[in-house]
């Protein structure tokens, strides 16, 4: 008996995110962890180039946009605040793409559903 392997494929749950500039696989930024990053949806050139150009301009002249999907720029601020929600046991982004999907899924299937991760 053969067994066959199926093809898999990354199924992205959305389009929007954000590029950062990689060189031989870590990300661009200073020393505080703060990466060089456009918010974009996927393969907008013009944001591309704009990155591109932003990291031209420090005089980097490697490497290539990379796409997070799902990801979205927050300031220190915001990280402490998704922190203390993590930390109650809560969803730490309260934007999050997936756990929308999930709720709504979830509301369909069952209206008396309440999710208290939000």
């Amino acid at each position: 008996m053969e067994i066959k392997n199926a093809r898999q494929s990354l199924v992205e749950e959305t389009t929007l995110g954000i590029y950062v500039w990689e060189i031989d696989g870590k990300w661009v930024g200073d020393d505080d962890g703060h990466f060089l990053s456009i918010t974009s949806k996927k393969g907008n050139k013009e944001k591309i180039e704009q990155l591109r150009k932003a990291v031209s301009s420090y005089g980097i002249d490697r490497g290539q946009p990379k796409f997070l999907a799902g990801r979205r720029k927050i300031d220190d601020e915001t990280y402490e605040f998704q922190k203390q929600r993590l930390d109650q046991g809560l969803v730490p982004d309260p934007f999050d793409i997936g756990n929308y999907k999930d709720e709504m899924r979830a509301l369909q299937s069952d209206p008396n559903f309440r999710n208290t991760g939000r």
